[in-house]
């Protein structure tokens, strides 16, 4: 008997995550995280069975290098000869995006299509704090390092609005060139699209922006119609066929350990917060490292890094974890969505740099200061009574502002941190001198497309060729089959009872290594 042919059905819903979901009975049970979702296509890839992929997007919360990577996939999937559908709900740029890398994209006849362009968007809150009676005391090193601007002006300064400019730029570009790819029209016709948005689902049909207007229901029977006799197939049936002797099979073959380094960097050990993105914490990324350094089976590290940055401290610390594993085993570094200042600095302990075209990457430079609440606290009748031993015992207090001295130390501390350790770390990292470095930093956030043309990176690619390159760096034969293992911290019954906050305030780090505050959308 011939067995029946199949196709893949995988919903995409909420934000997908680069390691594993955080799981709260209060907080999103179905999150799916990147690399199972790129497993998944590369299964279906694999699977006899398997004629087609069907991706059911609804209101996806994606980075646009992400995008790219499941786009990667997407590619392989189609040049095995096998077909893909995206039915899609929200289609605004980001969602729309992701959907061409489907070969067919339908709509309901209720939806609308917000083709309109790229828009960087900053709020300023200068006018608010003094309203309050908050005055921010920051101080950046570099022109472009923006990220106390929001606090301290009421528009983008020349050098961060030029940057922004630059990075809308090519990303306007690479979004115009994979749809222009999909419609077979040229760039300037999407631009005409972009420039008339947005669209009901019939004005999308008739531009050819869309293949059909169908209700879910519809798309389905196109796949399990009589023409072509498909039966769906479940991710969770696929994973059972592909997975459960691998385990097995799997568990004495060579080793890549995967670790993610996702959230803003911090020192110590931070709490899980239910399904919230978690902080990206020192003690237990540096466990993981220390532990991949022991384990004789695994052969090269997959470090994936998704930050803004954050700590300083944090950054120099887990720099020097991820030094000391590659120097024992190969250690390759594939940025997600973001790489930037301290997730920079990260990597440049790694012994090879991967990220795709829309990445976010750089803003090398240093971020340090407080905000004085002596106002506010007035304001609210609030005094504050303090005893010190030292003449600078209390300059991190918030009831105060800073001194002259103290505010010329903590610039001596910036510099000193960008100077001796930032820069020079890049340098050798890139194999470039400290004044090609100097002119890439700054504070300045490239896209990866302008990053690996600047040398910041060393190749576009993904997880999957970052773990290809591990395989290769490792001295493992292309053909060897090995086994990624997923580093993770483990859940605790707080963490399932946990309520899903809203995002860290800033923390008491005097230093920091952050990007800048804006959102592409």
């Amino acid at each position: 008997m011939a067995e029946k042919k199949r196709y893949l059905k995988i919903t995409l819903q909420g934000e997908i995550i680069e390691g594993r979901p955080h799981p709260s009975f209060f907080g999103p049970r179905d999150q799916l995280s990147l690399p199972l979702l790129l497993k998944l296509i590369e299964a279906a890839r694999r699977h006899k069975r398997v004629q087609a992929l069907m991706l059911v997007l609804k209101n996806v919360s994606v980075g646009w290098g992400e995008i790219q990577e499941i786009h990667q996939e997407l590619q392989r999937f189609h040049e095995a000869g096998k077909r893909s559908l995206a039915y899609l709900e929200m289609a605004n740029n980001k969602n729309y995006y992701l959907a061409c890398g489907a070969q067919q994209v339908y709509v309901p006849p209720s939806a609308t299509v917000d083709l309109v362009g790229l828009r960087a968007e900053m709020f300023f809150f200068k006018n608010l704090l003094e309203y309050l009676g908050v005055e921010p005391q920051l101080f950046g090193l570099g022109k472009y390092k923006s990220s106390g601007e929001i606090f301290t002006r009421e528009t983008m300064s020349e050098p961060n609005r030029s940057m922004l400019d630059s990075i809308l730029t090519d990303l306007q570009k690479q979004f115009i060139d994979k749809i222009a790819d999909r419609s077979h029209v040229t760039h300037q016709q999407v631009q005409e699209w972009i420039d008339q948005g947005p669209y009901t689902a019939r004005q999308a049909a008739e531009l050819g922006l869309i293949d059909g207007i169908h209700y879910q229901d519809e798309v389905e029977d196109l796949l399990a119609g009589p023409e072509t006799g498909l039966r769906r197939l479940s991710p969770g049936k696929l994973r059972v066929e592909e997975g459960w002797l691998k385990r097995w099979v799997t568990f004495y073959r060579p080793q890549i350990a995967y670790l993610v380094a996702e959230g803003v960097l911090t020192t110590g050990e931070s709490p899980r917060r239910g399904g919230r993105r978690p902080a990206l914490d020192s003690e237990s990324l540096t466990r993981f490292l220390r532990n991949a350094r022991k384990r004789k089976r695994v052969k090269a590290v997959v470090l994936r890094i998704n930050s803004p940055g954050g700590s300083a401290l944090a950054s120099d610390l887990l720099w020097r974890e991820i030094q000391l594993t590659d120097q024992k085993k190969p250690v390759i570094v594939s940025f997600g969505d973001v790489a930037a200042s301290g997730g920079y600095y990260l990597a440049t302990a790694g012994r090879r740099i991967l990220g795709m075209p829309a990445t976010l990457t750089g803003s090398i430079g240093v971020i340090a200061g407080k905000f004085n609440l002596a106002q506010l606290l007035n304001k609210l009748g609030i005094t504050v009574d303090a005893l010190d031993k030292g003449k600078r015992a209390g300059y991190l207090s918030p009831a105060r502002p800073f001194s002259k001295g103290e505010a010329e130390a903590i610039q001596e501390q910036m510099r000193e941190f960008y100077e001796e350790l930032f820069l020079k770390k890049v340098a050798q990292s890139r194999k470039k001198s400290l004044e090609e470095v100097r002119k890439l930093a700054e504070g300045r956030v490239w896209t990866g497309a302008q990053a690996l043309e600047n040398g910041l990176l060393d190749q576009v690619g993904g997880l999957v060729q970052a773990v290809e390159r591990a395989q290769e760096e490792a001295g493992l034969a292309k053909r060897t089959k090995v086994r990624l293992v997923h580093y993770f911290r483990r859940r605790t019954l707080r963490d399932l009872l946990s309520f899903p906050l809203p995002g860290d305030l800033l923390d008491h780090h005097v230093l920091a290594l952050m990007a800048d505050d804006f959102r592409i959308h």
